[in-house]
């Protein structure tokens, strides 16, 4: 497997060396962290051999527009486990990719006017060959230390996924 450089990301290049490994690409859905998994993926040298895509869906309409049916927002709201499934499954499905890791949460300082829930909720999905994983974590910190936060959680959940291959 070949060697990354020293100075890329650890978790995205544990990543990509499993995804290598099993000859597999993924790609990413952003609300909150606003491309942030993206940026960490391709400071990754050779990343193009295993990322395919990013989008970033910061609105309702975003999130219509990759195919997201608008009544699980309504319903379930932005910021919850139905919601990133949506998303992953969704792009899964269009992209053809072996797995979508999806985001949505809220940074803050202010919480949304459109959910009851606090600064610092999160969900994220990962969507693979076999399975769909969401989880919804509480976080703490600076908006732009909540955004690192749900990159990094992103990137390791996707990367428990793809080693619960095995």
């Amino acid at each position: 497997m070949p060697a990354f450089p020293s100075d890329s990301d650890p978790l995205a290049a544990n990543v990509g060396h499993e995804l290598l490994a099993r000859s597999a690409r993924f790609a990413a859905v952003e609300t909150t962290a606003g491309g942030l998994i993206a940026a960490r993926v391709l400071s990754v040298p050779g990343a193009s051999n295993w990322f395919d895509r990013a989008y970033v869906a910061y609105s309702g309409p975003a999130k219509a527009d990759l195919g997201v049916d608008l009544d699980i927002l309504r319903t379930h709201g932005a910021v919850s486990q139905e919601a990133v499934t949506a998303m992953a499954e969704v792009v899964r499905e269009r992209s053809g990719v072996a797995f979508v890791v999806a985001e949505s949460g809220i940074a803050g300082p202010q919480g949304s006017r459109r959910s009851p829930k606090p600064v610092g909720a999160v969900a994220i999905a990962v969507a693979g060959p076999h399975r769909t994983n969401a989880i919804e974590l509480q976080l703490a910190g600076s908006r732009v230390e909540v955004m690192q936060a749900i990159a990094e959680a992103a990137l390791a959940l996707l990367l428990e996924e793809i080693r619960a291959l095995e």
